[in-house]
């Protein structure tokens, strides 16, 4: 498992994954039951782990899904099937969970001439196999996640004012200034002291347009661009910060660039350019402009 550890030694967020890979290692000539369970477990962590992070899911939604649930779900977070990494992915986690089922030790109790046999049952290259195929397949899940999403790079820390500079700057701009006193407030600090769970809510609805704009940033075909403007125009009430991402995916998505004429590509740039040019370097507004004739 050193690809897996190196990344866990490399990313300290991971770290508690570090107890499945020692579990395997440990068990790995005494106990093949114990060192697939902890395979599949470390498969399945990761994949909790990007649902959690990604689709605001919780332990409490996940804890009746299977391997084959949560892949089902982490396949198009991941945008496996577009990538061509569907059947690679899927095909391990079936494979891992009969596995499992068959000489697994701690999940069900088997009568010892049961226990006896299966710690017997593989040779030592089909575990050699077996380990190599989830060290791959972890490593490969964990760094492809953290490049397609950077953001999640790190692990979330308890909500904390100062972390938020961006959406408080925005909550800022677009809210009343308190007045107590004589003296002017902050909105959002006042929000954050005084309401918690409405701060939360809508630095919530904040990040989740910021989650659009990154998949439209990464979106890997026409199908996706489509659907994620559609849901980036039905609320337009966007920071400056999260214009210029916007901006930023139009240049760094070529497919985006492609389709820049259809009517809903063209009518949300349009409009987002007209009124925020200033945030434009003359260099990417004359782009724009080649898109559209001019018409901006």
């Amino acid at each position: 498992m050193r690809k897996t550890q190196s990344f866990i030694d490399a990313n300290v967020k991971w770290q508690a994954l570090g107890d499945y890979v020692l579990r395997i290692e440990t068990y790995r000539a005494s106990s093949p039951g114990l060192v697939i369970e902890n395979c599949k477990s470390l498969v399945e962590s990761i994949f909790k782990t990007i649902l959690v992070e990604t689709n605001s899911k919780t332990e409490a939604d996940l804890k009746d899904c299977d391997i084959g649930n949560l892949y089902k779900q982490v396949k198009k977070v991941l945008f496996f099937e577009e990538k061509g990494y569907l059947n690679i992915i899927g095909s391990f986690s079936s494979a891992i969970s009969k596995f499992r089922n068959k000489l697994g030790e701690t999940s069900h109790g088997k009568d010892i001439y049961t226990l006896e046999n299966n710690r017997t049952a593989l040779f030592d290259d089909e575990i050699l196999f077996l380990l190599s195929t989830t060290d791959n397949i972890s490593y490969f899940l964990l760094s492809y996640y953290k490049n397609l999403y950077p953001a999640y790079a790190e692990k979330r820390k308890e909500l904390e004012y100062e972390d938020n500079q961006e959406f408080n700057e925005w909550f800022d701009d677009t809210e009343e200034t308190v007045s107590l006193g004589g003296v002017s407030l902050s909105p959002s600090r006042v929000l954050f002291d005084g309401d918690t769970e409405a701060y939360k809510t809508s630095l919530s609805e904040y990040l989740g347009k910021n989650e659009l704009i990154e998949g439209l940033r990464i979106s890997p075909n026409f199908a996706s661009t489509h659907s994620l403007l559609r849901e980036l125009s039905q609320n337009q009430d966007f920071s400056k910060e999260q214009i210029r991402k916007l901006f930023d995916a139009f240049f760094f998505n070529n497919q985006i660039n492609w389709i820049a004429t259809d009517p809903d590509v063209a009518s949300f740039y349009q409009s987002l350019v007209q009124d925020n040019e200033a945030l434009l370097t003359e260099t990417e507004l004359a782009q724009f402009k080649g898109h559209y004739n001019n018409s901006i």
